[in-house]
């Protein structure tokens, strides 16, 4: 009995360690955001906003911008595509659009739900004191990754608002996974926590 017990708690204990995962938190000034452990931070130097952001061990890139002109990488056209659009495409475009759910047709103006071939899934998360739109690819591997808040202060009136965008493209699913929960980590205590 003995034996048993101890045999079960040190298989316990080999997978729990097995399943801890390591994390750091990467501070870059305006926020700070916890990623995997093998991540690091990439530096950049900006001319009109801040931007910055993380190498992974595949060697994706995913980069912030911070200012005044950033942009929501999700505001693009359905995977619906004309004979000349489509010919028109890179060589390395066409073989990722192999692997997507995608139309090619004679013409756009026809009977098409485009809403069926949409490149983007879009929901709304709170991340620390803002909302932020996460955009996430309809096909893995293929497209934008990341967050979009559109003030973090400022407003439009004053052409004074400061937006932040942060993206990684064509991410395999394991980096986009971690990807997506290390954005959800965010704190912007360059602005939520001034406040205060």
């Amino acid at each position: 009995m003995k034996k048993a017990l101890f045999i079960i708690l040190v298989s316990i204990l080999i997978i729990s360690c097995k399943q801890k995962k390591k994390y750091k938190t990467i501070d870059f000034g305006d926020f700070e955001i916890t990623v995997p452990e093998q991540w690091n931070k990439l530096e950049f130097k900006g001319v009109d906003s801040y931007v910055g952001g993380i190498i992974t061990p595949e060697k994706d890139s995913l980069i912030f911008d911070i200012g005044l002109y950033s942009g929501d990488a999700s505001n693009d056209f359905p995977l619906v595509f004309d004979k000349q659009s489509y010919a028109e495409l890179t060589k390395k475009q066409k073989e990722l659009l192999k692997k997507t759910k995608h139309l090619i047709v004679d013409s756009l103006c026809g009977d098409i739900d485009f809403r069926k071939y949409e490149k983007y899934k879009s929901v709304f998360y709170a991340i620390d004191c803002f909302k932020a739109k996460m955009t996430i690819p309809t096909n893995v591997e293929f497209g934008a990754t990341g967050i979009y808040i559109d003030s973090l202060k400022g407003n439009s009136k004053d052409f004074n608002k400061v937006k932040m965008a942060f993206y990684g493209f064509n991410l395999k699913e394991k980096t986009q996974n971690q990807f997506v929960s290390a954005l959800k980590t965010i704190k912007l205590k360059g602005y939520c926590h001034s406040k205060k």
